[in-house]
């Protein structure tokens, strides 16, 4: 009966076993074949190649030069800025982006995931109702305190200083934003449709965010 090794699980022969080598070299070498680092032109390449991964996995990807692992949802380019689209969500009336821009983009290394989000609403952008709500790019860890993510909003009157804070301690996939509500107001709240420092948004107007957070 073919052993398995205590870490990696690669399968061995016993002595009671088929006097097949070809036949244990082959087990051997598959089960290595997805624990070293796969190589690959592109990530095309890689997905053809790669039809069931495993979270864990490691490609080297020689278009474009990066190194990239899959976290079991999705593979991510290490220490690579990706781009990624945010949700935009409100707590009654979800918005739409319409013809403004929504990007983002984000970097992982290690366990750390460092992201920036830009906003720039446009004439056909509908703002919904009730108080605004983002994603993040990789689902977060074990936050420990909700980290504050910074940025800032620029409307017609001026720019606010922006906070955020993640929906969860733990497994947050999307984060809300707090600043002040009016240009008087020494006290962050939540923001949302109602714009911000008194003034609702329009066309142009822009909000930006960074920060940095552990992954799951």
């Amino acid at each position: 009966m073919t052993l398995t090794t205590p870490l990696s699980k690669l399968p061995y022969p016993q002595p009671t076993d088929i006097a097949n080598l070809p036949l244990h070299l082959q087990s051997l070498a598959e089960g290595i074949d997805s624990r070293t680092i796969l190589r690959y032109s592109t990530a095309a390449d890689r997905d053809a190649a790669v039809t069931t991964p495993v979270a864990g996995m490691v490609a080297w990807l020689t278009t474009p030069g990066t190194l990239s692992y899959y976290t079991g949802s999705a593979w991510i380019a290490l220490g690579a800025w990706n781009t990624y689209t945010p949700t935009w969500t409100a707590t009654t009336t979800n918005p739409s982006i319409g013809d403004g821009t929504l990007t983002g983009r984000y970097a992982v290394v290690g366990k750390v995931c460092h992201f920036t989000t830009l906003v720039t609403f446009g004439a056909a952008t509908t703002y919904g109702s009730g108080n605004y709500s983002f994603g993040l790019p990789v689902t977060a860890g074990a936050l420990g305190g909700l980290p504050q993510f910074q940025g800032v909003a620029a409307v017609s009157v001026g720019r606010a200083l922006i906070s955020c804070q993640p929906g969860a301690s733990t497994g947050a996939t999307a984060y809300t934003i707090w600043g002040p509500a009016s240009a008087s107001s020494s006290t962050a709240t939540q923001l949302g449709s109602g714009g911000v420092l008194g003034t609702a948004y329009v066309s142009g107007n822009v909000i930006r965010i960074g920060g940095t957070y552990e992954v799951a």
